[in-house]
């Protein structure tokens, strides 16, 4: 049946423009991979699961199909699941198949149908693919008109080149090796081969505004071009070419050093949008208005803006970053053992000892700060714990707030719970990056403080200047 559908002249022309399109976009590393295809019997998943049986033939590439049963449209789902299963059958391609109520998960979720039903089928792609280790891509069936539609749709919400784009060839381990093709041509390829394909009547629908742009907006297009999609899949080319360098410049500005309010301010709009979605750990960038107020925001030097997901935009003495919430770790107290303390709360080790620590040892904990302090003024037991209310350690003859000590030295509020507090029974001994408390130059013993986490942002030691 694959001999079929692209033995004939217009077949074999369809079979090498996506041959050029999969080998263009660097889809063929991937696919050979192993692939798992969302297939539901429609003309694209059928033009796709057929298309990889020639094209992965010749390398003996694992190719699976998983059909998701959305139970939405009653026998006609069952319809559709039948007939992909005897397809695959046909093919000689494993099917697995999975029934799921949408309706119920997306009033559950509080979710529309159609976004419930969208994240449900890439989650079931993601707990397949990590349950096998002889798959590894997920082919999807988008084609040329659905890239129409959504760049159509996606211009009128006012979105900017990123989403204007439309859907990308490859994101992640997700490839769409038909989206070179319009969708009238793929049928007409399946019928031109006698090939077999289900149709899903709510296609037929103009009560979704996708179904709207298919059947009623983009064919009047056709007016001004002979192939709109492909003049909209050029325009997506061209999109995707400039995020991705703006993409880039807001890369290199993050990689460039300490991100300041001046600096930020100073930013070309275009880059400055994607600093902050960088920032945020958000790939498809922030709100409108999250932008708007914190560029209004960025006229002063310390200022807290709370973001829709959990994360606030924290900007203190002029310099700026983004955090989960605020970080305030669990009480702790970290006794000294064999002469060694860990802070499992800041990913922080010490060391106690009589004598110095020579060069090649501090190389391992580079990290890291030396403390002299005599032994004649440890009262009882030695131990970190957090900074509490009220603390205040003695040296140089004066006794010192560490709430004004932190101020002096400008180390953000945020940042204060950070520092462990050194501590014996009669109160705090050494706060890292200050005095150590008073002891008459008595005895001398010796604290290395070093960090062994890979998160710099979690670590004291990195975090700021102790000078």
């Amino acid at each position: 049946m694959v001999a079929d559908l692209f033995s004939g002249e217009k077949g074999t022309t369809l079979y090498n423009r996506v041959v050029s399109f999969v080998e263009k976009t660097g889809m063929d590393k991937l696919l050979r991979r192993g692939v798992l295809v969302g297939f539901s019997g429609g003309a694209d998943s059928v033009f796709l699961l057929h298309f990889l049986k020639r094209y992965l033939g010749d390398f003996g590439t694992p190719i699976t199909a998983v059909h998701i049963n959305h139970m939405l449209r009653g026998d006609e789902a069952m319809r559709d699941e039948a007939f992909s299963r005897d397809k695959c059958e046909q093919l000689g391609v494993e099917f697995i198949c999975r029934r799921i109520d949408v309706v119920t998960f997306a009033r559950d979720l509080g979710l529309g149908v159609e976004e419930c039903a969208r994240n449900i089928r890439y989650s079931e792609f993601g707990k397949i693919i990590s349950g096998r280790n002889d798959l590894f891509t997920v082919a999807v069936a988008h084609n040329a008109t659905d890239n129409a539609e959504t760049i159509l749709l996606n211009m009128l919400r006012g979105a900017g080149s990123r989403g204007c784009a439309g859907i990308p060839p490859i994101r992640e381990n997700v490839c769409r090796p038909v989206l070179c093709i319009p969708k009238r041509e793929v049928v007409e390829a399946l019928r031109d081969g006698g090939i077999e394909f289900v149709f899903d009547s709510s296609n037929a629908s103009t009560d979704y505004s996708r179904n709207f742009v298919r059947h009623e907006i983009l064919p009047k297009f056709s007016r001004l071009t002979n192939n709109p999609e492909q003049m909209l899949l050029r325009l997506s080319d061209n999109l995707r070419a400039d995020d991705d360098f703006i993409s880039s410049c807001a890369s290199a500005f993050l990689c460039n050093g300490e991100v300041t309010v001046d600096k930020l301010s100073a930013l070309h709009e275009a880059v400055f949008v994607r600093v902050l979605g960088l920032m945020c750990g958000v790939s498809y960038g922030l709100s409108a208005s999250c932008i708007a107020d914190i560029r209004k925001l960025l006229c002063r030097q310390n200022f807290t803006y709370c973001l829709p997901f959990g994360k606030k935009f924290i900007a203190e003495h002029g310099m700026c970053r983004v955090v989960d919430g605020d970080f305030k770790p669990k009480d702790y107290i970290a006794e000294f053992e064999d002469g060694k303390a860990v802070i499992d709360e800041l990913n922080s080790l010490s060391f106690l000892s009589v004598k110095p620590f020579d060069n090649s040892y501090l190389n391992v904990y580079k990290k890291s700060i030396q403390a002299n302090l005599g032994s004649a003024i440890i009262n009882g037991r030695l131990y970190f714990r957090p900074k509490q209310d009220g603390d205040a350690v003695y040296y140089g003859s004066m006794t010192h707030k560490l709430k004004k000590l932190y101020n002096d030295r400008k180390i953000p509020p945020s940042q204060r719970d950070r520092i462990p507090v050194l501590c014996d029974d009669g109160g705090v001994v050494w706060v890292p990056g200050f005095g150590v408390r008073d002891d008459g130059g008595k005895g001398t013993k010796y604290v290395l403080l070093c960090s062994d986490s890979q998160d710099e942002s979690c670590c004291f030691l990195s975090g700021f200047d102790f000078k």
